[in-house]
């Protein structure tokens, strides 16, 4: 009888097995995902904790608008990043090709900078982040690469190491402001145009270090003030600060975004955002700086934003909001044009104030 129970035993061990294969084979079993951990980071008391806006509802403005130009394939076929230089040209990073590509504002292609082959001197692997300097030069940012690529007016291009990985760049001056991917204690730092590390600092959060991906944004370059101002895209956050590290203001936007939570999955870190982000591009322009809101008039949301919150450049208290006339992952406000970009194309709008 034993030897039977033993037959029996080891025949439906056999067929256990056939069937536990088969299920992975056609998906009844698989791997699961470790259980989220969910945690809640928490602002720096003190100074460093952003005030909240006195308005606490928008006061709105009226624009008028003439569209200009719409510029899609195939002069361009992935937009990524529009950034507009003093002169009102235009410069688009193309992720189809990974080039720069720099236009007029009638739409003419004037210059091409860098390539997809990220081994040649101005070739990308995943640029992240540029910066027009007043004279036409251009930054890029390869984190990939741990590189930031400096190209002159005609093209010829010239690669910096900095000490560590950058995620955004902008030009101030005769220095370079970088932000840190996720994961540093110190988010900005400061590099001298031949890669020199000059100085680190901005800290937000409490363990930082651990919970800094919600700190994603951008960054943009306020030469009157000698500093740059950071924008946070879950955060909420606008901040000012000098080249010298120095805090001039730290602020909500004018939605007071709750701080997100954020999923650790395994070792992997995820943002749990509240809604539609509260920041998607910055520009300044006088002394005014312009913030795209994910967020519409109408209180809805959408693929990108319409609604452009405007604050006081000096101190980050806000001024008063009006409304795009298309829909935009980012919009830039250049000295006379406006320009928009979505997944498919870039707008160029000519703009009059409180019309």
């Amino acid at each position: 009888m034993f030897e039977f129970l033993r037959k029996d035993l080891i025949l439906v061990l056999a067929v256990a097995a056939v069937f536990l294969s088969l299920s992975y084979a056609i998906g009844f079993v698989t791997e699961r995902d470790p259980t989220p951990v969910e945690t809640q980071p928490a602002f720096l008391e003190g100074d460093r904790t952003p005030r909240a806006q006195s308005a606490t509802t928008r006061v709105w403005k009226e624009h008028a608008f003439e569209k200009l130009l719409a510029l899609g394939k195939p002069a361009v076929t992935k937009p990524m990043i529009v950034r507009a230089a003093d002169n009102d040209d235009f410069y688009v990073l193309d992720w189809d090709d990974l080039r720069i590509k720099v236009f007029s504002p009638e739409g003419n292609l004037l210059r091409v900078f860098g390539d997809g082959k990220g081994t040649s001197a101005g070739g990308f692997t995943n640029p992240t982040s540029f910066s027009i300097a007043p004279n036409g030069e251009l930054w890029v940012c390869d984190p990939i690469q741990r590189k930031i690529t400096h190209f002159q007016v005609d093209g010829v291009a010239q690669a910096i190491a900095p000490q560590n990985a950058v995620d955004r760049v902008t030009v101030l001056g005769d220095v370079l402001v970088t932000m840190a991917p996720p994961g540093s204690s110190q988010l900005f730092e400061v590099y001298s145009p031949s890669g020199k590390q000059l100085k680190s600092f901005g800290e937000f959060l409490q363990n930082q270090s651990q919970q800094g991906i919600i700190l994603d944004g951008g960054v943009v370059s306020d030469p009157e003030s000698d500093g740059f101002i950071y924008g946070g895209r879950h955060l909420g956050v606008i901040a000012g600060y000098g080249a010298d590290g120095g805090q001039r203001f730290v602020a909500h936007t004018i939605d007071g975004n709750p701080l997100p939570k954020v999923l650790n999955i395994g070792g992997r870190l995820k943002v749990k955002p509240y809604g539609t982000p509260a920041i998607l591009s910055l520009s300044l322009l006088d002394n005014e700086l312009y913030v795209l809101s994910g967020v519409h008039s109408d209180g809805t949301t959408g693929q990108g934003g319409k609604v452009m919150d405007v604050y006081d450049r000096q101190d980050g208290h806000y001024l008063y909001s009006w409304e795009l006339p298309a829909e935009g992952q980012e919009a830039i406000v250049g000295s006379h044009y406006i320009y928009i970009r979505t997944d498919n194309e870039i707008t160029v709008w000519r703009f009059k104030p409180n019309a």
